[in-house]
């Protein structure tokens, strides 16, 4: 009986907080003088060594798809152990 007021309360309930919010400007002013905009620094690499970070970035990535095959694969012969298990015990019951 009482349920037909509830999504009133919380109507009322959300409007509220969304008065107290505090936008994403007001917060940023607040901090402006205390936070330091970081610069990044990246090493330089010569081009012998860019090439080598290349072939490791390649070897890796190759290393990754092979394990992710190998998990697809191992997935798949479970699936097919399961649904002819499921087979089986389907046919054992529908013949008795």
């Amino acid at each position: 009986m009482g349920s037909a007021s509830q999504p009133m309360l919380v109507i009322k309930a959300n409007r509220a907080l969304l008065k107290k919010r505090v936008g994403y400007q007001e917060i940023s002013k607040k901090y402006k003088g205390y936070v330091n905009d970081t610069q990044l620094e990246f090493k330089e690499l010569t081009p012998f060594e860019k090439k080598k970070l290349k072939y490791k970035i390649r070897a890796q990535a190759k290393k990754d798809r092979k394990e992710e095959i190998n998990h697809y694969l191992i997935a798949f012969g479970f699936l097919l152990i399961i649904l002819s298990g499921l087979f089986l015990l389907f046919n054992a019951l529908l013949s008795v």
